[in-house]
């Protein structure tokens, strides 16, 4: 008879293929799904909310596109326009309630209806738990959960009005396997995965079918939000092994045209990590941790203490950065460093 780690290895090695099919760009028949649709992405300025905002564009849906920071809307929202979707422009502090309730109002004056929400915003803040200001602290708790809680709350009331719609909330591999230096961002997103499983069940039980909510859980992506950290660590903000923000973004367009209703990690990395932490969970936390500590503190290059944009919208917001391409030269320039100091 199998032993069960037996059945659960060759689980991770299923698993770790089938894990790409949904990080592909939707076929013709899916993008005619989210043709028409009516979405609302926070966060939709940078990173990985402005991809799901100009992905769905070209797909020609209409996009309710909600940040701190207008000048960057107008300019995803005229992206959206010449890509044959349509867009309107929502000035919002996500940690602000009534500006959430203020997002669905013109959402549904525009359009009459919403599909598809995504809550997408997020910050984060690097640094030893101890070592971070808590002011810092509370902005991550305000921005991560407390909008995300909004944006469902308001995407709830008019999804059972009308009988249908989709949640869409972006959690992270973090919301199961949490690494150093990010306490904060940890547990929000692990807050915001165990309030879809709370929405799902209680839809459930009231009957509500035809309303679906997906978490949705990426690897580390190259979005900028390494660039517009926060950071107390003394060493400049990275991470290893990043995904893709392109693989994110087309789970996100697969949940929206498929009729998914449970938490949905993102790509091959974190199906792993998932499996790997499930076997193994205090092996997983220590390894995860090493890991971090490895690229963050011995390997990334002395910075200075920033609130980044934690409390002012991002200063160079993008789809993705050339971290990738940084982390690359600061290891070449690590390595130099470490061979002149055995010469001496």
């Amino acid at each position: 008879m199998y032993s069960m780690k037996y059945i659960a290895y060759i689980s991770i090695l299923i698993w770790s293929i089938l894990s790409g099919c949904a990080t592909h760009r939707l076929g013709r028949s899916g993008q005619q799904k989210v043709a028409d649709q009516v979405w609302v992405v926070t966060g939709s300025s940078s990173g990985l909310g402005r991809g799901i905002a100009l992905e769905a564009g070209r797909y020609r849906a209409k996009v309710a596109l909600a940040a701190r920071n207008t000048a960057e809307l107008e300019k995803v929202a005229a992206e959206i326009r010449a890509a044959g979707g349509e867009a309107i422009v929502v000035t919002t502090d996500i940690s602000d309630s009534l500006a959430l309730k203020a997002l669905a109002e013109k959402t549904i004056a525009a359009w009459g209806h919403i599909d598809v929400w995504v809550n997408n915003a997020g910050v984060t803040v690097l640094g030893n738990f101890w070592e971070t200001p808590i002011a810092e602290h509370s902005r991550v708790m305000d921005v991560n959960i407390k909008g995300t809680f909004y944006g469902s709350y308001y995407a709830m009331q008019q999804f059972r009005r009308q009988g249908h719609g989709k949640l869409i909330n972006i959690a992270s591999a973090e919301s199961r396997l949490p690494t150093a230096y990010q306490s904060s961002y940890a547990a929000t997103k692990a807050g915001v995965k165990n309030m879809g499983i709370v929405l799902r069940q209680e839809l459930r039980l009231a009957g509500m079918k035809n309303i679906k909510v997906v978490s949705v859980d990426p690897w580390a992506l190259n979005t900028p939000i390494w660039d517009h950290a926060a950071n107390h660590t003394g060493h400049a903000p990275r991470m290893g092994l990043m995904d893709n923000t392109s693989k994110a973004v087309n789970a996100v367009m697969h949940a929206a045209a498929g009729g998914r209703n449970r938490d949905m990690a993102v790509g091959w990395k974190t199906h792993a990590a998932y499996a790997v932490h499930w076997l193994m969970p205090r092996f997983s936390h220590r390894v995860s941790s090493n890991i971090v500590y490895r690229h963050q503190m011995k390997l990334a290059p002395p910075a200075a203490d920033t609130q980044g944009n934690l409390f002012t919208p991002s200063a160079h917001p993008a789809v993705t950065t050339d971290i990738k391409e940084r982390m690359k030269a600061e290891k070449k320039a690590y390595k130099r460093g470490k061979r002149a100091r055995s010469s001496r």
